[in-house]
């Protein structure tokens, strides 16, 4: 059976079988629905229309295969920030931006070595922020759950409420990116990250980024791919999650508001203490 896609041509959408896939680009027949869902959402139309006419967007199937088939994640995922180069690092980093992160423990009572922690685990303190288009990241896992991806990519029908609660997830999300695009006039094509949509060298999603984003260094202009605003965001990330200085138990449950897994808590806060 020939998978079918829609392709957007000079603005008009056609339909077309897998053999004509390799003169137009692969857009599934579910990003239509998406698009008039964002639309309904109260996102101006010739806004989106724009959007879904780019040539850059694309329907990231491998992204969507791993989001499907993610398992949880163990501590050995986690033993290559465990060697001394990594904490030598990181010490370096805590000189370097001394200042900011001072004044972010003053400001939100977050320890300053967590922090660092934080930006080594998720980025390698902004060195390793990602390849794959944000946009495309969530408007891929926003139509996992529909039957023609479901078929396309043959996903085990099994885990169909897990496709149903990521899908929903990516449409919460993509629609918080696409309210950051606006506010900052950006192009939403421009934005790289992670393969489950995380950018910038703190990571943030964007719905991170609307509830905790922060001008770290009074520029006015939130920017996650500054060291100081970064470090601001997981400040005030963590902060807003309950860490308190000088109560070590809310420390685990906050990094975990940051990434739920106990394999990062443990290597975030391993590394702190290191550091």
């Amino acid at each position: 059976m020939q998978a079918r896609y829609w392709a957007f041509v000079g603005g008009l959408a056609l339909l077309l079988t897998l053999p004509a896939l390799a003169q137009a680009r692969e857009v599934p027949i579910a990003f239509v629905d998406l698009k008039y869902d964002l639309i309904n959402a109260g996102f101006d139309r010739n806004y989106i229309t724009q959007i879904f006419q780019d040539e850059r967007v694309e329907f990231l199937s491998k992204v969507v295969d791993k989001i499907a088939y993610l398992k949880k994640e163990r501590r050995a995922d986690y033993g290559h920030f465990m060697r001394p180069e990594v904490v030598d690092k990181g010490r370096r980093y805590l000189v370097k931006h001394a200042e900011s992160l001072q004044q972010a423990e003053d400001a939100f009572g977050v320890k300053k070595e967590v922090i660092v922690a934080i930006l080594t685990v998720e980025t390698n303190l902004g060195e390793v922020t990602g390849r794959y288009p944000v946009f495309n990241v969530f408007a891929s896992l926003a139509v996992m759950d529909t039957p023609e991806v479901i078929q396309d990519l043959a996903l085990d029908r099994r885990l169909s409420s897990r496709l149903k609660s990521k899908a929903a997830w990516a449409r919460r999300e993509l629609k918080s990116f696409l309210i950051c695009c606006r506010q900052n006039n950006q192009d939403p094509f421009s934005l790289k990250g992670s393969w489950a949509g995380a950018f910038g060298y703190c990571q943030f999603l964007p719905s991170s980024l609307l509830r905790c984003g922060y001008d770290g260094n009074d520029d006015g202009q939130i920017d996650v791919f500054c060291d100081a605003d970064a470090i601001f965001c997981i400040a005030n990330y963590l902060k807003r999650a309950g860490f308190k200085q000088h109560v070590r138990s809310t420390w685990s449950r906050a990094v975990h508001a940051y990434n739920p897994s106990d394999a990062y808590v443990e290597a975030v806060l391993t590394l702190a203490h290191w550091y």
